[in-house]
């Protein structure tokens, strides 16, 4: 095993100005996305001076973020938490951690119903809402105090028991959710946030494992290296003509791979077409739903790739993968696991979550005639 690298945990707007600065007084900002950069659908930030530069809306998350535990909101620093790389044919990431709490989410139960402009002096929202996100009518982001959570926007909020630097959770304002489960307009905002953050250490995740879930929300974390699914071999499913990504650039469509010679049976979608991605990610998901198939999604590479892991529950345990254990990357509790934990353990476990294979095949030419339809439909345009 060697140790894995993780983000500077330095902090390094620690001391220095940040764009929220010129803000006096104003403990919550609102984040207007630019409009401009958006033409043919195009996942691409508004926001970035140059392309070696981070971007405006990945600097305010970080220094709200690095605020947030500097003033002591988070449970501990985990930067500080060990990490090892367990080498082998996947190069599996595990964290000890023995005060990280999975059930942290439901900590922020009030946030599940919508707040007014009253509730945002108290002391306690304050402190845990970062940020908040809508869409914008101007052709350049903008950063303005918050009166009211926009209806259509979502809370950034801390998660103080955090599975890596600068975790969030990216919660929807209830008022105006067309589901209790799903969501395609919010899922469209959630990806073009990932555009516009424009960083390849940001990904999104998110949870569709409760058969009867309450809430909609999302997380991302910063990683400094690829997560193990990231770096599984992939084949073409609708267009086995086309052998990776660069090659679909020529496409306006989607195009619907699956990995191979990874434990956990999983689909990943690509394109440079915001609307056409979202569009198909969107009706697989809510087919899973019908169907009551748990399911995680992953979001990476500043929105231009979705990875979807169909589950079934765990007999032994009963319960399913989080997104991040789906795509490779493992928090232990105790010292024991942590060191005993090999290659062979959790692949024998990502298994045991991993769909027949006559279900996954279903799912998978579900998948690509979802996105066949779309592509043909936008030809005939």
């Amino acid at each position: 095993m060697v140790s894995a690298t993780r983000l500077d945990g330095d902090y390094p707007f620690h001391g220095k100005n940040t764009p929220l600065d010129q803000f006096e007084g104003v403990k919550i900002h609102l984040y207007r996305l630019g409009t401009e950069e958006r033409e043919l659908d195009a996942l691409k930030s508004s926001a970035c001076a140059d392309q070696g530069s981070p971007s405006l809306l990945d600097t305010i998350i970080l220094s709200q973020w690095e605020n947030n535990s500097r003033e002591g909101q988070l449970a501990y620093d985990v930067t500080a938490c060990k990490l090892k790389v367990i080498e082998g044919e996947r190069d599996f990431v595990i964290q000890m951690n023995d005060k990280w709490n999975s059930f942290s989410l439901n900590e922020y139960g009030k946030f599940s119903h919508p707040f007014g402009c009253s509730k945002l002096s108290s002391t306690k929202i304050c402190g845990e809402l970062l940020l908040c996100i809508e869409e914008g009518e101007k052709n350049e982001p903008e950063v303005v105090p918050l009166t009211t959570p926009p209806n259509d926007g979502v809370m950034l909020i801390a998660n103080a028991y955090p599975v890596e630097y600068g975790h969030i959770f990216l919660v929807p304002n209830p008022t105006n959710r067309l589901s209790p489960f799903w969501d395609k307009k919010m899922f469209g905002l959630i990806t073009k946030i990932a555009a516009e953050v424009n960083s390849a250490a940001f990904r999104v995740f998110f949870d569709g494992t409760s058969i009867v879930p309450n809430h909609t929300d999302f997380q991302a974390c910063y990683f400094a290296n690829p997560l193990p699914v990231e770096s599984a071999s992939t084949v073409p499913c609708n267009y086995p003509e086309y052998q990776n990504v660069t090659d679909m650039k020529t496409r306006s469509g989607v195009c619907v791979y699956e990995t191979v010679d990874y434990p956990l049976k999983a689909l990943v979608f690509s394109s440079n077409n915001a609307n056409a991605l979202v569009n198909v990610v969107s009706e697989a998901c809510l087919t899973l739903r019908e169907n009551n198939t748990a399911h995680s999604l992953m979001i990476s590479n500043s929105g231009s790739n979705v990875f979807l892991f169909p589950q079934v529950k765990n007999l032994a345990t009963g319960c399913y993968l989080s997104a991040w254990e789906c795509c490779g990357y493992f928090v232990y509790h105790a010292k024991v696991d942590f060191d005993r934990a090999s290659e062979a353990e959790i692949s024998s476990r990502m298994a045991s979550f991993s769909p027949e294979d006559g279900a996954f095949e279903d799912l998978k030419n579900l998948c690509c005639a979802i996105a066949d339809d779309l592509d043909t439909c936008a030809c005939a345009e």
